[in-house]
């Protein structure tokens, strides 16, 4: 995760974006922040900026933050190329994510994305194949990449709370191990 000034409510639904040059995966937490489902893929008008969010795209999250009582954005982030090198197309990603939080007027938290397309498709062929006719599409996995990466950021965080609390218990003993 990348230090972010913003900072996400404790509670709440939270929106995941994987955003792309032609399309949008979205996924939604519960309030609790414990699970993530997706939602659905809103495809892009007005070219492949990366950078620039299109009116459209605007409409649609904003449909979706309104229809689902969103407080945080958890934005994915390609910081790195399969191969480990950084991705130079990561800045504009980072750009799009601000203008998006700035739109929306939601706080926003960039996270590595690391992977999630990829195991968003091995879902899509796991369950896929099992039906007659199957032809394989990749787009059809941008909101299950966006699941993936929000079931991530809210698990990262669901571990860092256990730690905070275990130090807490265990800075509430003394020499002696009790209280």
């Amino acid at each position: 995760m990348v230090p972010a000034n913003d900072y996400l409510p404790p509670l709440g639904v939270l929106m995941a974006i994987d955003w792309g040059g032609k399309r949008v995966g979205l996924a939604l937490s519960d309030s609790t922040q414990t699970i993530a489902r997706p939602l659905t893929i809103l495809h892009r008008e007005g070219g492949d900026s990366l950078s620039e969010p299109d009116d459209s795209t605007i409409k649609g999250l904003l449909h979706c933050k309104e229809n689902n009582g969103v407080s945080g954005i958890v934005f994915g982030i390609p910081y790195y190329h399969l191969s480990g090198d950084v991705n130079p197309k990561a800045q504009l990603f980072l750009k799009a994510g601000q203008g998006i939080g700035s739109a929306l007027g939601l706080p926003v938290i960039f996270s590595d994305e690391g992977h999630t397309s990829s195991d968003a498709w091995d879902i899509v062929l796991r369950k896929e194949k099992k039906r007659k006719n199957f032809t394989p599409r990749r787009n059809f996995s941008d909101h299950l990449a966006a699941a993936a990466l929000l079931q991530r950021y809210l698990d990262e965080i669901a571990s860092c709370r256990m730690r905070i609390a275990v130090q807490s218990e265990y800075d509430g003993l003394g020499k002696n191990g009790k209280e």
